[in-house]
C-alpha cells in the first residue's frame, strides 16, 4: 500500500512540476523532495524521468477527457465546435488536473522536450481526429487536406496565444481567470470567427484550392 501511495504522490507532484516548468527545467530530485520520497523513487517506480513524463501525459489526458465527454455528446457540427472551443478556453485557466494537458502542450510549444513530437502526436490525435471530421463536414465536399490542416492550426493558435500571453488575458477579462459569463462570451466570439472563416473557405473555387500538405507521399499536388 505504501508503494502505491508513493507512486501516486510522485505522479501528482510530477504533473504539477512538468505543467509549470516543462520537461527540460524539471528535476526528478525536486519531484521526489515534494513527494517526500527517496531520491531514487522515480527510477524505482517509473524507470526514469522519461517514463514518468509519459505517465504524466496519460494522467493529463485521462482528466481532460472527463471534460471532453461533454463535447463528444454533441451531434450537430456547430454545437460540437462551440463545446470544443469552450473546453479549450476553460482548460487554459484550470489550475487543476483538467488543465494539465493544455499546460503540457504549451510547454512543449515554448520549450520542446526531446519527446515533443511523440507526446503531441500520441496524446492529442483522438481530439484532432474528431475536430478533423467535423471540420470536413462543415467545409463541404470540395475541401482539401491542406485546408483542413490550415483550419486546425488557426483554431489552436488562438488558444496557444491565450495560454502564453498574460497581457492578452488582462485585456479580455476583468481578472486573470474569467468568470463563466466571460468565458461563454469569449467562446461565442471565437466560434463566430471560426465559422466565418469556414464560410469563406467554402467559397474558394475548387481549382484554386491547394490539394495536399507539402511533403506528403500519399498524393501528388494538382496544379
Amino acid at each position: 500500500m505504501k508503494k502505491k501511495a508513493t507512486r501516486e504522490s510522485l505522479l501528482e507532484c510530477a504533473a504539477r512540476a512538468f505543467a509549470e516548468k516543462g520537461y527540460n527545467a524539471t528535476k526528478t530530485q525536486d519531484i521526489c523532495k515534494e513527494a517526500q520520497a527517496n531520491v531514487a523513487a522515480v527510477n524505482y517506480h517509473f524507470g526514469g524521468k522519461e517514463e514518468l513524463y509519459r505517465e504524466v501525459w496519460d494522467y493529463a489526458v485521462k482528466h481532460a477527457m472527463e471534460d471532453y465527454s461533454v463535447v463528444t455528446s454533441q451531434n450537430e457540427d456547430r454545437e460540437w465546435l462551440y463545446n470544443y472551443l469552450r473546453v479549450c478556453v476553460l482548460a487554459i485557466f484550470d489550475t487543476g488536473p483538467s488543465g494539465l494537458l493544455r499546460r503540457l502542450v504549451a510547454n512543449e510549444m515554448n520549450d520542446p522536450s526531446p519527446y515533443a513530437e511523440e507526446m503531441l502526436s500520441e496524446h492529442l490525435s483522438p481530439r484532432i481526429h474528431d475536430l478533423d471530421l467535423h471540420l470536413r463536414r462543415m467545409l463541404g465536399p470540395n475541401v482539401t487536406d491542406f485546408q483542413v490542416e490550415c483550419c486546425i492550426l488557426a483554431i489552436h493558435s488562438q488558444f496557444a496565444t491565450l495560454t502564453i500571453n498574460k497581457s492578452t488575458r488582462r485585456k479580455l477579462f476583468t481578472k486573470q481567470t474569467p468568470t463563466e459569463e466571460e468565458a461563454a462570451h469569449f467562446t461565442r466570439e471565437i466560434c463566430a470567427f471560426v465559422m466565418g472563416g469556414i464560410r469563406a473557405m467554402r467559397t474558394v473555387p475548387p481549382q484554386a484550392r491547394r490539394s495536399i500538405i507539402p511533403n506528403s507521399d500519399s498524393k501528388k499536388e494538382t496544379k
